[in-house]
């Protein structure tokens, strides 16, 4: 499928999984039809980008990720 058009979701502990849900039906309104995010991986303290990764096996803690991807298993 060829996108029509794309948006980047940005990952931090003040917008998470939860947010970007709730973003999703205005963002089809809108024509998005394919998302991309932001690393969710640990990052510096005070990372808003989260490009600057510090642990490969630890997702940023407050992305409320647990509860639906059960308990946090690094590859």
């Amino acid at each position: 499928m060829i996108p029509r058009a794309t948006y980047r979701l940005q990952f931090h502990k003040r917008s998470g999984f939860d947010d970007a849900a709730a973003l999703a039906p205005y963002l089809a309104q809108l024509g998005v039809s394919h998302l991309y995010a932001s690393p969710y991986f640990m990052a510096r303290p005070g990372s808003l980008h989260g490009y600057d990764i510090v642990d490969h096996s630890q997702p940023i803690p407050k992305l409320a990720m647990r509860p639906r991807f059960g308990e946090w298993t690094p590859r």
